[in-house]
């Protein structure tokens, strides 16, 4: 049984990546460390706005996945028995 490919989509995969670095400041923000990278970080406020905002964007990316793949393995028990192969 040949693999398919899982066609994702590439703005939501940079979404992600964005979201994860949103989520790193925003933790360095919110442990107090943040300050030594930029001043705005000092406040653990901001830092928690973007360890929020960076787990929502990861969050989006990974039920976007799993609905495509959820969708994959429909279609693929949906074909008839002669399609399979």
């Amino acid at each position: 049984m040949a693999q398919q490919k899982l066609k994702v989509s590439f703005k939501l995969f940079v979404l992600d990546i964005i979201g994860a670095m949103l989520a790193g400041f925003g933790l360095l923000g919110v442990v107090g460390e943040g300050g030594q990278v930029h001043p705005w970080l000092a406040d653990p406020l901001h830092g928690a706005i973007l360890l929020a905002t960076g787990l929502g964007l990861m969050a989006w990316f990974m039920i976007d996945l799993l609905k495509r793949i959820r969708a994959q393995r429909q279609s693929r028990t949906n074909q008839p028995a002669n399609e399979r192969k």
